[in-house]
């Protein structure tokens, strides 16, 4: 209750005191048991000084904000090289997913141009080209042959223009 908000209730608080060192060695006929407390904790770091206040002053509204602290790199000897990540296809396997996103590729690109002749709301403009975005990407994708990429791409490419078509 001393300065303390008068709503908020606290419950019982633990504080360690250590204990005064005892008068004479317990005997054993004497059936207690003595208890430290263990000694407080020394603080091992000490606490940032707050910084003295400066008049305030209007700052230029572009200049760039002073950084206050800076990271430190690791040392060199403990960064380890990360291996390069591996294809968990195989060669059979990536040639077919290859094969299958190339094919993909081609039918959307057809479909895009059909319904790009037909007249469209501007929603439907907006998804059409977020399609067509995603076919570029999945192509560049193809061609850095990250073809797992390049098939989620072709894939997310091709729900675009199934709702552009199932709209019509």
């Amino acid at each position: 209750m001393f300065g303390g908000c008068p709503k908020r209730q606290t419950g019982p608080q633990i504080i360690y005191v250590p204990s005064p060192p005892p008068a004479s060695a317990p005997s054993q006929s004497d059936q207690t048991m003595v208890v430290q407390a263990p000694a407080p904790p020394t603080p091992t770091e000490t606490l940032p000084q707050p910084l003295p206040r400066v008049a305030a002053e209007p700052a230029p509204s572009k200049a760039p904000r002073p950084r206050r602290a800076e990271v430190k790199s690791p040392p060199e000897e403990e960064t380890a090289e990360v291996p390069a990540l591996q294809s968990a296809l195989s060669p059979t396997q990536a040639s077919e997913l290859r094969s299958r996103v190339f094919r993909l590729q081609e039918g959307i690109e057809k479909r895009i141009a059909l319904l790009s002749k037909e007249w469209l709301s501007p929603g439907e403009r907006s998804t059409l080209e977020g399609a067509r975005g995603f076919l570029q990407q999945s192509q560049k994708a193809l061609q850095e042959s990250d073809l797992q990429r390049a098939d989620n791409l072709a894939h997310k490419a091709d729900v675009l223009v199934t709702s552009v078509e199932q709209s019509r």
